[in-house]
C-alpha cells in the first residue's frame, strides 16, 4: 500500500455563519440540538466522517478548499459576535444542546469563542453537552461550576495504545490527558462522560484487542465518570480511505460491530461498569 502523505499547510479562511447559532443536527445517528461554529477540525483525526460531510454539502458554499484532506483546511466565522449576539438563547430553555459535532469546540482556534458562546447560552437556560479532546476546555471549568446542573463534559477516546493512537489522531492530547480532564471535571462537580470510539479491530500498532479495552476499562475505573459509551469503527464516507493509508494495511471489519462489543463487555464487566452501545 502507498504510504500516506498530509498537505504541508492548513488553508486557513473565513465564512459566514447564519444565524442562530443553535440549529438541528444534520447527522442522522445524533439527533437533537448542536452548535457548530467552524468548518473543518485542525485536529484532524484520521477515523473522523465530518470530512465526507463537508465535501458533499459544503462546497458549493465555501469553495474548493473543502477539497483538501481532512485536517487541512479550517474555516472561522467572520461574523462569530454578531451570531452571538443575534441568537435568541432563550428558545433553547431547558433543551439539550451538543458543543459540538462536526469539529472541537476547544481547538486552539475556538477557544475563546466556546467561552463567549457559553457566557450567552448558560445563564439563559441552556443546557450544554461538551464533548472534546482538548484540555483547553480547563480553562472555562471556573464557568462551567457556576452552571453545574446544566453542563457536561465528555471525552472520547479510542484506545490506549500510544502507538495507535498517535497515527490515528496526531495532534490531540493523550488518551491518559483526557482521562485527566475527566478526573479535574470530576473534581469540580461537573457531570462527566467518555466516549469509548472508535475501538478498533486488531492491527499491527495495536494487535490484541481484549487486552487494550481492559486497560480502557481500568482507567475508567479509576476516573469513574458518570457515563460511559462506546462504538466500534464503521465506514463511514472516506474514512476508511485516510486510516487505511495512516496505518499502513487494510482494516478488516467484517462481523467486527459484535466482536467489539462483546470484549467490551468482558472488560467492563471486569471492573464492575455500566456502558452503553451506539
Amino acid at each position: 500500500m502507498e504510504s500516506f502523505s498530509l498537505p504541508p499547510k492548513v488553508s486557513f479562511a473565513r465564512y459566514r455563519l447564519r444565524p442562530p447559532l443553535i440549529k438541528p443536527s444534520k447527522i442522522y445517528e445524533m439527533g437533537g440540538w448542536v452548535i457548530n461554529f467552524a468548518i473543518g477540525c485542525t485536529f484532524g483525526c484520521r477515523f473522523c466522517y465530518v470530512d465526507s460531510i463537508h465535501k458533499k454539502f459544503s462546497r458549493a458554499r465555501i469553495g474548493d478548499v473543502v477539497m483538501r484532506d481532512w485536517g487541512y483546511y479550517f474555516l472561522i466565522p467572520e461574523n462569530i459576535d454578531d451570531a452571538i449576539k443575534m441568537t435568541e438563547w432563550r428558545r433553547w430553555r431547558g433543551k439539550e444542546v451538543m458543543m459540538s459535532s462536526t469539529h472541537d469546540a476547544y481547538l486552539p482556534q475556538l477557544h475563546m469563542w466556546a467561552r463567549k458562546i457559553l457566557e450567552a447560552a448558560l445563564p439563559a437556560g441552556v443546557r450544554i453537552n461538551i464533548l472534546t479532546r482538548s484540555p483547553l476546555v480547563e480553562r472555562d471549568f471556573d464557568l462551567l461550576e457556576r452552571y453545574k446542573e446544566s453542563v457536561s463534559v465528555s471525552v472520547s477516546i479510542a484506545t490506549m495504545e500510544e502507538k495507535l493512537s498517535r497515527v490515528i489522531e496526531p495532534r490531540v492530547a493523550s488518551p491518559l490527558r483526557r482521562l485527566e480532564i475527566v478526573s479535574r471535571a470530576k473534581e469540580r462537580g461537573l457531570s462527566t462522560g467518555v466516549h469509548i470510539a472508535p475501538i478498533f479491530p486488531p492491527n499491527r500498532l495495536r494487535e490484541d484487542l481484549d487486552r487494550d479495552l481492559e486497560k480502557i476499562a481500568e482507567k475508567l475505573s479509576e476516573v469513574r465518570p458518570d457515563d460511559i459509551s462506546a462504538e466500534a469503527l464503521h465506514v463511514r464516507g472516506i474514512n476508511m480511505s485516510y486510516l487505511e493509508q495512516a496505518m499502513g494495511e487494510r482494516l478488516r471489519l467484517d462481523y467486527f460491530e459484535e466482536k467489539a462489543r462483546e470484549a467490551l463487555t468482558r472488560a467492563m464487566k471486569k471492573y464492575s461498569l455500566n456502558f452503553s452501545w451506539s
